[in-house]
């Protein structure tokens, strides 16, 4: 009886799952990630890159934010109608990696993508800045 109770639960989260893609690629029909959240987009791409930044499109769900000669990568990936933001930095060949899982995204107003981006620069600024305490420090 108890593996009767599992395998429905496991079925139900396939189902969900399955079913969240789908949604995703429902989303995205008729434009890429990087359309669907162009104002996040542009304001970190202000934010890190002067606006120079370029996007690179990795597959259907995922891209990077990048300028040539520069110390840092933005990276989103998209999934089951949550946003993953990547934000790598480095300083005197050190890494240091902010990451940020926005839930339901799918359809996020000006606001809303204004705010997500807002969050990642403030709490990059401060992992930045303590990075770059952290290996002076240690020079």
């Amino acid at each position: 009886m108890i593996w009767v109770i599992v395998i429905a639960i496991i079925v139900i989260i396939l189902f969900r799952f399955f079913n969240d893609l789908n949604k995703d690629n429902y989303d995205l029909q008729g434009q890429s990630l990087s359309e669907k959240f162009k104002f996040t987009v542009e304001m970190l791409n202000d934010a890190a890159f002067k606006g120079q930044g370029a996007v690179t499109t990795l597959d259907k769900r995922s891209f990077n934010l990048y300028q040539d000669g520069q110390n840092q990568i933005i990276h989103f990936t998209y999934s089951t109608g949550h946003l993953t933001i990547t934000w790598k930095y480095k300083y005197f060949q050190k890494e240091v990696v902010h990451e940020k899982l926005f839930r339901d995204v799918r359809n996020l107003s000006l606001f809303e993508q204004q705010k997500i981006a807002e969050i990642m620069i403030k709490e990059m600024a401060v992992v930045i800045a303590n990075h770059q305490n952290n290996v002076i420090g240690g020079i």
